[in-house]
């Protein structure tokens, strides 16, 4: 503001006229920004104008001016829309594929643990192994090697990712395991539609005879460990891994995609803090997290298409379940349960597996 200006309207602190009753705050600082911005070479006006505009009245001494506060500082209105600011970007949304790929990398890591595990086996010849054959056409080291891969991985995960994202492991990958207690019935449910889908296609899409999976069901111990692991480890590492961290990380992905290129401002996160998504986003992520999730299933099946098909379609049951309900902890009781009624069907149809012929 020049000096002519606060000269003709100041004569000292305690003397300050009080303005007209007809103008308003509002109209005094946009007369007196405009002013500023033409006397510094046509300068657009910003909000950094109006905000020095505003601390030069206070210190001139408008106390007397409508807007001030008691104590002489001028009540600051919001701020001028005078010039649009550049989008604020969130946080980072977890987890996202830098996560992801960490999480694989520890799960690399779980292999080479177990990798030396079955070497030093066999160099001792313990549990009976003497040779690879043993080692491949055994079902409990193939359990055994499975699960010591998850349980490093899911051990380095757990203290790496607290410290990375700042809060507990499982509340990061959205567990949220009081959404089950509230939706047990429904989940129930969605288990036994998916063995009704299983049985259906069964029937009408074309199976193996005898698939390659068909050989760990050696004796009936091998097919008690199979059912065990079948409903405890695997649905729980499975979900862990496609529908908790690949499946945010594609849904984020294409939420971030669209928000750089449209230059939309990004969706708010939820009242806990967790990544909110657009339904194309939750779409794309259940049809491409459903892919790899198939195909790791392939070589059980002899890649035989009828049965892919299948595990395809309860991926995405299992997804829409995981975006829906926005917990972890639902899509993987809804596998277990899967998994548990066909064990149950092979336990009904073998008697108890005693007869193991008769799968």
């Amino acid at each position: 503001m020049s000096d002519e200006l606060i000269e003709s309207s100041v004569t000292t602190p305690a003397t300050a006229p009080v303005a007209p009753a007809t103008t308003t705050e509002e109209e005094w600082l946009g007369e007196a920004v405009s002013e500023r911005s033409a006397q510094q070479v046509n300068e657009p006006a910003t909000e950094e104008v109006g905000q020095e505009i505003r601390q030069e009245a206070g210190n001139a001494g408008f106390a007397q001016y409508p807007g001030f506060a008691p104590d002489g500082m001028f009540a600051i209105p919001p701020p001028l829309p005078l010039r649009r600011r550049p989008l604020s970007w969130p946080s980072v949304r977890t987890p996202n594929f830098a996560d992801f790929g960490i999480f694989v990398m520890m799960l690399i890591l779980g292999f080479l643990v177990a990798s030396v595990a079955i070497g030093l086996a066999l160099f001792l010849h313990s549990f009976g192994l003497r040779s690879f054959d043993d080692v491949q056409n055994s079902t409990g080291v193939a359990l055994a090697t499975q699960a010591l891969i998850y349980v490093v991985g899911l051990s380095a995960a757990i203290p790496f990712f607290r410290i990375v994202w700042g809060k507990g492991f499982f509340y990061g990958i959205h567990w949220h395991g009081g959404t089950v207690r509230r939706m047990v019935i429904r989940l129930i449910f969605t288990a036994v539609l998916c063995n009704v889908i299983a049985v259906l296609g069964n029937l009408l899409l074309p199976f193996p005879q005898h698939a390659p999976i068909d050989k760990l069901f050696g004796t009936s111990s091998d097919a008690w460990m199979l059912m065990i692991f079948g409903v405890t480890v695997a649905p729980f590492f499975e979900e862990m891994i496609f529908r908790g961290f690949l499946v945010p990380a594609l849904a984020t992905a294409w939420d971030w995609s669209v928000e750089r290129s449209l230059g939309c401002a990004p969706r708010l996160p939820d009242a806990e803090g967790n990544p909110v998504w657009s339904r194309f986003a939750m779409v794309f992520a259940a049809l491409v997290a459903s892919v790899p999730f198939t195909l790791m299933h392939s070589a059980q099946v002899g890649r035989a298409w009828g049965p892919l098909l299948l595990l395809y379609c309860v991926s995405l049951i299992l997804c829409t379940v995981r975006l829906a309900s926005r917990s972890l902890a639902a899509s993987t009781l809804v596998h277990s349960t899967y998994n548990f009624l066909l064990f149950a069907m092979m336990l009904w149809q073998t008697g108890g597996f005693r007869h193991m012929d008769k799968m």
